[in-house]
Parts: C-alpha cells; sequence; structure tokens
C-alpha cells in the first residue's frame, strides 16, 4: 500500500510537469513566429471598404468598425483598399492595383471572420 500511493503520488507529480512545464514551452517555441491574428498587426493586409472619401483621406469599413484612413491616390466610395500600416487611430491604404506582391490579401467579412483562407 505504502508504495502504491508513492507510485501514485509521482505520477501525478510527472504529469502536472508534463502538462504546466513542457507541454507550454512547446506550444510557445512551435508557434512563436505566428503572425498575430488580432490587434494592429492583424489587419495589415486585409481589405476594407471606402465609406466616405474627399481628396486623400476618408472613413473606410473593417468589419463593423469604421475608421479614418488616408491614401496618395483619390479613391471613391465602394472601392475595397487594402490596408498597408497603421499610424495611431489612422489607417494608411492603398488601392488594390497599388498592392505590393509579396502582400497577401486577407478578406475580413463579418460572416467569414474566422475564415483566414480568403
Amino acid at each position: 500500500m505504502k508504495y502504491g500511493l508513492i507510485t501514485v503520488l509521482i505520477c501525478i507529480v510527472l504529469y502536472e510537469i508534463f502538462e504546466h512545464l513542457i507541454l507550454p514551452l512547446f506550444w510557445m517555441i512551435r508557434y512563436r513566429k505566428r503572425n498575430s491574428a488580432c490587434g494592429p498587426e492583424g489587419m495589415i493586409g486585409k481589405i476594407c471598404k471606402v465609406q466616405q472619401w474627399n481628396g486623400t483621406s476618408g472613413k473606410v469599413k473593417v468589419g463593423a468598425e469604421l475608421w479614418n484612413a488616408s491614401s496618395p491616390s483619390p479613391l471613391i466610395p465602394g472601392d475595397e483598399p487594402v490596408i498597408k500600416s497603421i499610424e495611431g487611430l489612422t489607417l494608411r491604404v492603398s488601392s488594390q492595383s497599388e498592392r505590393l506582391p509579396d502582400l497577401p490579401i486577407k478578406r475580413f467579412d463579418k460572416d467569414h471572420a474566422d475564415d483566414s483562407s480568403k
């Protein structure tokens, strides 16, 4: 009985070490280079929709949010530019024809918010 209890306690301690130390370290190392899906870094490369535009600045809709935006080229309401960068609360956008070839397009539709294949 004494050795059975000691064996069970050792197994529990080993399991807890594995669960709380080894597995988190493994997942951290495996996914450390993955781009963030949320926050400002997750918005870069996504397509937004122009709501209002005047000259080189206006308002664009990203998902359900309305953002201030600026672009070097004029846009018209209904256009779908790509987000290039974020400076404070202003998005820097460019039309899809000006998009860099290595920048992937990420659609942000509220119906397909979790679908990253688009």
